[in-house]
C-alpha cells in the first residue's frame, strides 16, 4: 500500500515490535543497571562499572556494525531476531554464576575482586554480541523496514516506553526476590536472591525469542550483494554524509542527548541506593513512581507527536532532562528527589523517542543495515564510553568497602555532566530544526512550480 495513505501497522505486528521490544528492553535494563547493583554489591567498587560500560558500547558497536551489513547482505533478519534473543536469555542466568563467592571457591589463588569485575565484564560482552545483533542491528532495522513516516511516530513513542516498562518488570521481580536489598548487605548473603533473579530474567527473553519464531513474518528483503567491506563503511563516507545532512545533525544531537544519559544511567541507582540512602520500601516506591509518571508523559506527548511536530517536543525535552538533572545535584530531600527523577526520567524518554523517531526518518530506505554501524558510534560507543568515563572522574566519594579496599562511590556530581551535554545536544537540534525546515520549503517551492495538469 501506498505509504502516503497506509498508517496501520497490524495487530501481528504491534504485539511483535510490543513482545519482543519488551524483552530486548528487560534485558537492556538488567544490564544497564542492575547489573551494575550486582557487581558493585560483590566488589564495592564503581571501577568494574565502568569497565562494563566501556566494554559493552565497544562490543555493541562493532557488533552491530558488521552484523547490520551482514543482514542486510544476506536479506536476514528473523534468524538473527529470534536466535539472537534465545542466546541472549542464557546469558543473562550467566551473571549469577559470576559472585564473589564462587571466584574465590573456583579460584582461591586469584585475586577475587579483580576476577569477579573480570568475568563480569566478559559475560557482560558476550550478552552484549548476542542482544546488539538481535536487537540494535535486525530488531531496529526490522521497525525501519515496517513502519513508515505516517505510522512511525505512534510506533516510536510506544518503543521508547518499554525500557521504563523494562525496568519496571525488573524492578518488580528485583523485589519478589528481594534485590537489591540494603546497603551493607554482605556479597555472599546477596549472591543467591541475585542468582534466582537472574534464572528467572534469562527463562523470559529465551521464551520471547522462541515466540518471535512464529510472530515475525518470513524475510522479504532483496539481499544486498555489494562488497561487504564497502558496506561496513558506507555510513562514514564523506559522500554518503554530504548526501543525508539531515540524518547526520540528528545524529550528532542524539549523540550529546546519549552523552547526557550515559553519564548518570550506569550509576543512578548504586547512588539511590548509597549516596541517597534509600532501602526497601523507600527504593521501590521512589522507582515505581518515577517510572509511572515518566511513561504517562511520553506515552501522552508521543500519540500526538506527529500532530505537534517531533522537533517542536525535542528542546522542551532536552531542556527538562537538564533541569532535572541539575535538581538533582541540588537536592537531597526524598519527595524532591522523585520530583527531580521524574523530571530527568521524562526528558530521557522523551528525547529517546523524538531524536530516535528523526533519525529513522531520516535514514535512507535502501539498505537501512548499512546506516546501523554508524548510528551505533554515534549513539551508543562514543556516548557510553564518554559519558560513563566523565562521571567516574566526576566522583568524588570513597568508602572503604567489606574487603577493606578504598572505592569510588558514585555521587551527585554526575548529574553535573547530565546538565552540560544535554545542554550542548540543543545546538544540533537547532541546526536540524533550521535545516528541516529550509527542505520543507524547497519541496513547497517546487510543488508550487510545477504545471497544473
Amino acid at each position: 500500500m501506498d505509504e502516503q495513505i497506509s498508517s496501520r501497522y497490524g495487530a501481528k505486528k504491534w504485539l511483535a515490535a510490543i513482545l519482543i521490544g519488551l524483552a530486548g528492553q528487560l534485558a537492556w535494563a538488567i544490564e544497564n543497571q542492575y547489573i551494575n547493583l550486582w557487581v558493585y554489591s560483590q566488589t564495592g567498587d564503581s571501577t568494574y562499572i565502568h569497565w562494563m560500560t566501556v566494554a559493552s558500547s565497544i562490543i555493541a558497536t562493532l557488533t552491530t556494525f558488521f552484523m547490520g551489513a551482514l543482514s542486510d547482505r544476506l536479506g536476514k533478519r528473523k534468524i538473527f531476531i529470534s536466535g539472537g534473543y534465545i542466546i541472549w536469555g542464557v546469558t543473562v542466568f550467566m551473571f549469577g554464576l559470576m559472585s564473589y563467592g564462587n571466584m574465590k571457591f573456583l579460584f582461591p589463588a586469584a585475586n577475587t575482586l579483580f576476577l569477579v569485575g573480570l568475568m563480569n565484564t566478559i559475560v557482560d560482552s558476550v550478552m552484549t554480541f548476542f542482544g546488539s545483533t538481535a536487537n540494535d542491528a535486525c530488531f531496529n532495522a526490522y521497525i525501519t523496514d515496517t513502519t513508515n513516516t505516517h505510522n512511525r511516530p505512534k510506533v516510536e513513542s510506544v518503543l521508547s516506553v518499554l525500557p521504563l516498562f523494562g525496568t519496571a518488570l525488573m524492578l518488580g521481580a528485583g523485589m519478589v526476590f528481594g534485590i537489591p536489598g540494603e546497603a551493607g548487605v554482605s556479597a555472599e548473603k546477596i549472591a543467591t536472591p541475585w542468582l534466582y533473579f537472574f534464572l528467572s530474567m534469562g527463562v523470559f527473553v529465551t521464551l520471547i525469542g522462541v515466540v518471535s519464531i512464529f510472530l515475525l513474518p518470513k524475510d522479504e528483503l532483496e539481499p544486498n550483494k555489494e562488497p561487504y567491506l564497502q558496506n561496513l563503511i558506507y555510513g562514514f563516507r564523506p559522500s554518503v554524509i554530504k548526501k543525508n545532512p539531515l540524518f547526520y545533525i540528528a545524529l550528532l544531537a542524539f549523540m550529546f542527548f546519549n552523552i547526557a544519559c550515559d553519564s548518570w544511567m550506569p550509576y543512578y541507582l548504586v547512588y539511590f541506593q548509597t549516596g541517597l540512602e534509600l532501602d526497601g520500601g523507600a527504593f521501590y516506591l521512589a522507582m515505581a513512581l518515577i517510572l509511572l509518571i515518566s511513561s504517562a508523559v511520553t506515552v501522552v506527548l508521543g500519540f500526538f507527536m506527529d500532530r505537534i511536530g517531533k522537533l517542536r517536543i525535542a528542546i522542551p525535552a532536552l531542556l527538562v532532562l537538564a533541569i532535572g538533572s541539575l535538581m538533582l545535584f541540588l537536592l537531597k530531600i526524598y519527595p524532591l528527589v522523585i520530583l527531580s527523577a521524574t523530571l530527568m526520567m521524562s526528558g530521557y524518554l522523551l528525547g529517546t523517542a523524538v531524536l530516535g523517531a528523526q533519525i529513522r526518518d531520516e535514514t535512507p530506505k535502501e539498505g537501512v543495515g548499512l546506516f546501523q554501524g554508524v548510528r551505533m558510534v554515534g549513539a551508543v560507543l562514543i556516548p557510553m564510553t564518554v559519558g560513563s568515563t566523565l562521571s567516574q572522574w566526576s566522583f568524588q566519594t570513597s568508602a572503604l568497602n567489606e574487603y577493606g579496599e578504598m572505592a569510588k562511590v558514585p555521587d551527585r556530581n554526575m548529574f553535573l555532566v547530565t546538565m552540560g551535554a544535554a545542554l550542548l545536544a540543543i545546538l544540533p537540534t537547532i541546526w536540524l530544526i533550521i535545516k528541516d525546515k529550509k527542505r520543507k520549503k524547497a519541496v513547497e517551492n517546487i510543488d508550487k512550480e510545477e504545471p497544473k495538469q
